[in-house]
């Protein structure tokens, strides 16, 4: 009862944090121009980011299936592009994205898997993708910085960048530590990162992993500068692609449902450093947010295809057990 009573507190207070930051923002906001905007929207540009939007999908899908085959666990990218659609639909219509992870994990146990194949190729498909935007944000880093007037906040910014590298580095080295140091819960995570290295150690996997962990997100800028110029806004595609990715890392903290209010937050905070307007940049993460939740609708489906008894992607070659023993 404590338990759930916790769950119900954490949840409410996700609501709450969304709720005050969307309406924070509002009240600061000039309803006239933003509502002004609104109308004028160029349903040509807001169409293009939708089909970008879903090509992302589809690629990140392809490479968990990538994923998932180094870990002798083929899935193929049909059914991987099924279980995705469904876990993020979860992750859009819950409070936590954790329950969308969760189903992953479920249904890679469900095709005949060990849970512990499944947890490994959820979390190591969050580590690439953490990779790639590590790839993205490196080369950009000056680019960035030379937007942000303010000495505390180009220091902030290159910091926790820096402490960020440092800990992806030291999780995928983990087991070279001295045998005091890898040992109790640390185990854990040398044994993870020996699954990464193995996967990035050769070029079969490493590459379609890590391309599409580093395209991913630039489409993801090239997503943000589609839904600027449907809006009008003046906002250039190297602006968009600089600026995207440390709003997708405030995004993706689990604070807000969904990152609903984090992502209108870091939006404005961040395209005022290129002169976009309150009511615009805004406008940009709604339009953003709602284009993630259509995207998402597929997975609804899915999931009630699934309770039907209909296993979706069934159409992909017969997915095999593991062989005796592996991943005990």
């Amino acid at each position: 009862m404590n338990d759930r009573l916790r769950r119900l507190g954490l949840t409410a207070a996700r609501f709450a944090f969304s709720g005050a930051l969307l309406w924070l923002l509002l009240s600061r906001t000039d309803t006239t121009a933003l509502m002004a905007r609104l109308a004028a929207i160029d349903p040509g540009w807001l169409t293009a980011a939708f089909a970008l939007t879903l090509v992302q999908v589809v690629l990140i899908s392809w490479r968990w299936a990538v994923i998932m085959a180094g870990l002798n666990a083929s899935i193929g990218t049909t059914r991987a592009l099924c279980i995705n659609l469904a876990a993020f639909f979860l992750g859009q219509a819950l409070p936590t994205s954790i329950a969308g992870d969760a189903w992953r994990v479920w249904k890679i146990r469900t095709l005949g898997f060990s849970l512990g194949t499944g947890l490994r190729g959820v979390l190591i498909d969050r580590t690439t993708a953490m990779i790639g935007l590590v790839l993205v944000v490196l080369p950009t880093a000056p680019l960035l910085l030379a937007r942000m007037p303010d000495p505390a906040m180009r220091w902030t910014v290159a910091t926790g960048l820096g402490i960020g590298v440092t800990l992806l580095t030291l999780a995928l080295s983990a087991d070279r530590l001295p045998g005091h140091w890898a040992s109790g819960w640390l185990g854990g995570v040398a044994e993870f990162g020996r699954a990464v290295r193995g996967l990035l150690g050769r070029p079969v996997t490493a590459i379609p992993i890590i391309g599409v962990s580093a395209v991913v997100h630039l489409l993801a800028g090239v997503t943000m500068w589609l839904i600027a110029g449907s809006l009008g806004l003046a906002v250039g595609l190297v602006d968009c692609l600089v600026l995207m990715p440390p709003i997708v890392l405030v995004a993706g903290m689990p604070l807000s449902i969904a990152g609903w209010g984090l992502r209108e937050g870091a939006m404005v905070a961040v395209f005022a450093l290129v002169g976009v307007p309150m009511d615009g940049a805004l406008l940009m993460s709604v339009l953003l947010g709602l284009l993630l939740l259509l995207v998402s609708l597929p997975g609804g489906l899915v999931l009630a295809f699934s309770e039907a008894g209909f296993e979706p992607g069934s159409v992909d070659a017969a997915v095999r057990p593991p062989p005796a023993g592996f991943d005990r």
